[in-house]
């Protein structure tokens, strides 16, 4: 058997020169030979805790959380005293969703001497996470009497507030926000809901921000804690209404993680997604159902594509879209003689469209029916369903058939 080749003993100096390289490469964003470095001085000195911790920070930044762990816990085993390390490590389990852990770091790390508002806000951000909303919103209090223009902490307070039904605090925490930010989108959607405006629409960067920031536990929230059977139901719906065997060109518009494409799929000889976020759509491409997915907002899709379809399905889509009427000639421009139309919107008071309080809107039949007549469809059946629960109740709309 050969020997084992033996390591090039390095003095302290040229360990030294290393490490500064290393850290040079890091500063410069060349992570992977950062992380080489630190990889061969770690055969040096396996316990040096700054190697670790950089080693950590490096993994961290390229997405390897796994093993950016491995390394802040050797960091913290033998430097347990430094906060910074306490706070890193906070920041990577958060990243692993392993948020009690995380809590446990950033605390240490306020133990140890950190008053930093960016560690009091992540241990706030973890605990929203855990649905743990009334420590969060101390937290966030506490945040804001140190920093009141603190942006984020205004945004997380006030949709806390509205999401746990104080909305006279959500609307002065939005308002407080716009003074600071005019341009930010998802506050002057929410204080409209609250103030009972309804535009045509919701902001393009507000529905892409709110599913980018779902995309990682959206069907669980979905399905295990809202009850959403919307696609589901979509498809038995259709099936009652066209019991034979069709392949058709489906559209999944706004297709999200693909819940709704694959309860299609067996209608579909190709389908198509389009979503606005890019992180959604990421977890789309993971069902491999789809012939191709696009990142586009929907309107611009249909208006600019070449091509048709004859099945088109938009389940709880349109709770984000207000006027109806655009899309539903862009979908007829795109649709095959005697295609379909399939969706679903949540029900609401009056004869035409409604901002909810939620940041939702509401659509009712009469509305449809009027917009049918405009727009070229025939509606061919609706029915009342109840499309997901919120704080344990259902949310009551309608499962709609359209063809052309």
């Amino acid at each position: 058997m050969a020997d084992t080749p033996q390591l090039q003993e390095l003095t302290a100096d040229e360990l030294k020169n290393k490490f500064l390289q290393a850290c040079e490469m890091q500063e410069a964003n060349s992570l992977v030979d950062a992380i080489s470095i630190y990889d061969e001085l770690l055969l040096f000195i396996p316990e040096s805790p700054m190697v670790h911790f950089n080693m950590g920070l490096a993994l961290f930044d390229i997405g390897n959380f796994e093993k950016a762990a491995k390394h802040y816990d050797i960091a913290s085993r033998v430097s347990p005293e430094d906060p910074d390390i306490q706070y890193n490590q906070g920041l990577n389990l958060r990243r692993l969703g392993k948020r009690k852990d995380a809590i446990t770091s950033f605390a240490k790390a306020i133990d140890l001497g950190d008053s930093s508002i960016d560690t009091l806000y992540n241990i706030a951000l973890c605990h929203q996470d855990c649905k743990e909303f009334e420590d969060a919103a101390k937290l966030y209090s506490i945040i804001l009497e140190n920093d009141k223009n603190h942006l984020s902490t205004l945004n997380n307070l006030a949709y806390l507030c509205h999401k746990t039904g104080n909305l006279k605090k959500a609307e002065q925490l939005y308002r407080r926000l716009l003074l600071l930010n005019p341009q930010h989108t998802a506050a002057q959607h929410m204080l409209n809901a609250l103030c009972g405006i309804t535009p045509d629409n919701a902001p393009l960067e507000y529905i892409e921000s709110v599913f980018d920031g779902y995309a990682e536990n959206f069907e669980e929230n979905l399905l295990t804690e809202l009850h959403y059977r919307t696609p589901t139901e979509l498809w038995r719906f259709y099936r009652e209404v066209f019991p034979e065997n069709r392949e058709c060109q489906c559209l999944d518009l706004g297709c999200g993680t693909g819940l709704a494409g694959l309860a299609f799929t067996s209608a579909c000889k190709e389908l198509t997604g389009i979503d606005i976020s890019d992180k959604i759509l990421k977890e789309a491409e993971q069902k491999s159902i789809y012939k191709q997915l696009i990142k586009d907002d929907i309107l611009s899709f249909l208006d600019t594509t070449e091509e048709s379809f004859n099945l088109l399905i938009a389940a709880d889509v349109f709770t984000y879209m207000g006027n109806l009427e655009p899309l539903f000639k862009a979908c007829n421009k795109r649709c095959e003689a005697d295609g379909v139309l399939c969706f679903s919107v949540e029900e609401s008071k009056g004869d035409s469209f409604t901002l909810k309080e939620t940041g939702r809107f509401g659509h009712p039949l009469s509305y449809i029916e009027k917009l049918c007549e405009k727009t070229d469809w025939k509606l061919i059946s609706a029915e009342r369903s109840n499309l997901r629960q919120e704080k344990n109740e259902w949310i009551s709309g309608f499962l709609i058939i359209l063809q052309k």
